[in-house]
């Protein structure tokens, strides 16, 4: 005798499609869950594994260089950290590159007191507090980093001559008090809209200054020594504030807003003068430098070829200037530098092209 299932009976016996699917989910998901927490537990261990492998690498770097070494170059070397380098037993260094890496922290490099040199450009450093006790320090480059500030420790470091924080965030100019023997100072490419904080840098002969907010030409007087000033691309309006720098030689100052050439009457030393891209509707104030050799005066509103040779004509120094992009070479761009060479006959080099 056959048997016979009631329609409960059959349900309990063959479960719907959607309970058996909601079941395989379940089972999935849990594989899945499992699956994900051993995933992620192995890829703990493979970053551990790396960084090990990292730091093993870093540390072979140096593992030939002699206690006695005196120079280290390690440009573009892909340092994330300078802990596993082993650097305190250099006993005798005095030069240390580390360019171009992704060095964060600079506390390692405290036990290398013999230092004389040390850069760090294009790195990822916020601060420089780490460098105080290298104390023998001649040159630092700390340019294209992240530091907002010049940090006050480094005022311990009264050795240097040359200073560099182009390409920083740096908004002002500040402790700097106790670097008198510094005589290169590059702060290109910051934030800074007031020239200060230089009345102690006695020896100073190069400024850098460019790529910044400043808007007005002071804070210089201190600075006797200076030959180099360069100070392109900021907001300058009026050439001022020179009267002592009378050994200056180099004077940049293109890209501003300057209207006229001025206040040059004490800078008799001059032989680069550059004031390219400015608001200048013609040139003055220069007759008197006679050691003029370069005027750069490309993209300004000069229409005069009159007023070139009255002003640059009796200055017998001048071998190159540049005058192109200005309404005198657009109007005759077929006879422009013919008729500089006739203007100025002791010119041997007219824009970017000789002449003589």
């Amino acid at each position: 005798m056959s048997s016979v299932h009631t329609p409960e009976e059959s349900a309990s016996a063959n479960p719907p499609a959607a309970e058996q699917n909601q079941s395989r989910s379940n089972n999935d998901g849990a594989a899945h869950s499992d699956s994900d927490d051993s995933a992620a537990e192995a890829n703990d261990n493979d970053k551990v594994n790396e960084n090990d492998a990292a730091e093993d690498s870093d540390a072979d770097l140096l593992a030939d260089y002699p206690d006695t070494e005196t120079s280290i170059e390690l440009m573009h070397s892909r340092l994330k950290s300078l802990d596993s380098l082993g650097l305190s037993r250099f006993h005798s260094l005095e030069f240390l590159g580390c360019r171009q890496n992704l060095i964060k922290d600079v506390s390692p490099l405290s036990t290398l007191t013999t230092l004389r040199e040390l850069d760090l450009y294009d790195n990822r450093l916020t601060s420089a507090a780490g460098l105080a006790p290298l104390t023998q320090l001649k040159s630092l480059d700390l340019s294209f980093n992240k530091l907002r500030r010049i940090d006050p420790q480094l005022e311990a470091l009264d050795q240097l001559q040359e200073l560099f924080f182009v390409s920083n965030k740096i908004r002002r100019i500040e402790h700097l008090q106790a670097f008198t023997l510094l005589t290169n100072l590059e702060l290109g490419a910051n934030r800074i809209r007031t020239i200060e904080g230089l009345d102690s840098l006695v020896c100073l002969e190069q400024l850098y200054l460019g790529k910044n907010k400043i808007e007005k030409l002071q804070g210089l007087e201190s600075l006797r020594r200076l030959r180099v000033l360069s100070l392109q691309s900021n907001r300058i309006t009026r050439i001022e504030g020179l009267e002592q720098l009378e050994q200056l030689e180099e004077l940049y100052l293109s890209h501003n807003g300057v209207e006229r050439i001025e206040g040059l009457e004490a800078n008799t030393k001059l032989t680069i003068l550059d004031v390219t891209s400015n608001r200048l509707t013609q040139i003055e104030g220069i007759r008197h430098l006679t050691r003029l050799e370069d005027l750069w005066a490309s993209g300004n509103q000069l229409e005069s070829f009159g007023n070139i040779e009255a002003e640059c004509g009796p200055v017998q120094s001048l071998r190159t200037v540049y005058f192109e992009f200005n309404p005198l070479q657009r109007a005759q761009p077929a006879n422009y530098r013919r008729k500089v060479m006739l203007t100025l006959p002791q010119v041997t080099q007219i824009d970017a092209s000789p002449c003589r």
